[in-house]
């Protein structure tokens, strides 16, 4: 059985791994760029995870879901199971995911969750679905957490681009939970400039921007990765701290939990509700220039 996917236009060659469901590889097919990071166990062992059933870190790494409660790690257990192929073709792949006795034992709800990616030109378009195959409402969250390869590892050559003016006020991590403490790093600006200084508190967590879109740009070449995320209320920036070789631009349907939290699933910041035999879909792209 195959491990892993290729997707391939004239412009692109992309790869996707059965674990995790996990994108791995853009490669520019005229100059032979790689743009996702690599993985070096070292420095951040991930290419691309992707966030399910929760955004973020639980307090007390624990949910209450129906009155008891259950253990989870940080960003849910989907990056680390095998997926079944759905579907491919030549610029299509779809993925599924059901529940098994380990993750039951973490998060009590039966369903199906879909991933599909599809390559048109430069762009790449992922799709979360979540099917509620049980008898009651489900609560969960998604998230996007691809690593992007910088060609030259020095912050300050970069900068995001946000479609609109914004205002940034960062929300605060306390040992990854959202704190009630905010940093503005910008009023009134597109484009942010980059630095390693602005990592050292963890992610930069924003939300309710009124861009649909924003852009990593290297501020001195054509290298540029456009993240359409119109219909995701938080986004994550981040890179480990100190580290400069690689970035992550995280579009998400949900978030960590606040500082303190002892609620039920139902009442966690940014969860979603499904009702028996309902699904719902989210859609970002990703657009590659170098």
């Amino acid at each position: 059985m195959e491990t892993h996917y290729q997707l391939e236009t004239e412009l692109l060659k992309v790869g996707i791994m059965a674990f995790g469901a996990e994108l791995f590889s853009v490669i520019d097919k005229k100059s032979g760029f790689e743009f996702m990071w690599d993985a070096n166990p070292l420095v951040w062992p991930r290419h691309a995870p992707v966030l399910f059933p929760i955004v973020g870190k639980l307090a007390n790494n624990s949910i209450e879901i129906a009155g008891k409660r259950y253990e989870m790690g940080q960003h849910g257990f989907a990056r680390d199971q095998k997926f079944e192929v759905i579907e491919l073709y030549k610029d299509v792949v779809r993925f599924m995911f059901e529940p098994t006795e380990a993750t039951i034992e973490k998060y009590p709800f039966s369903y199906k969750f879909f991933i599909t990616y599809e390559l048109v030109d430069e762009t790449l378009k992922i799709t979360y679905t979540t099917l509620n195959t049980g008898t009651e409402n489900m609560y969960f969250s998604v998230g996007a957490h691809p690593g992007f390869k910088l060609p030259e590892a020095d912050l300050s050559k970069y900068a995001i681009v946000f479609e609109k003016k914004e205002s940034l006020d960062r929300y605060i991590l306390v040992d990854g939970l959202i704190s009630d403490m905010t940093e503005n790093i910008g009023n009134d600006i597109q484009l942010l400039p980059l630095n390693k200084e602005l990592f050292e508190k963890d992610a930069i967590v924003l939300k309710s921007l009124n861009s649909q879109w924003l852009k990593l740009v290297q501020t001195e070449s054509n290298y540029a990765i456009k993240l359409n995320f119109a219909g995701f209320p938080y986004m994550g920036i981040w890179t480990k701290p100190g580290q400069e070789a690689f970035l992550c631009l995280e579009p998400w349907q949900g978030i960590a939990d606040n500082v303190g939290f002892e609620g039920d699933i139902s009442q966690k910041e940014g969860i979603h509700s499904l009702g028996p035999g309902s699904e719902l879909s989210f859609t970002y792209s990703l657009a590659f220039t170098c």
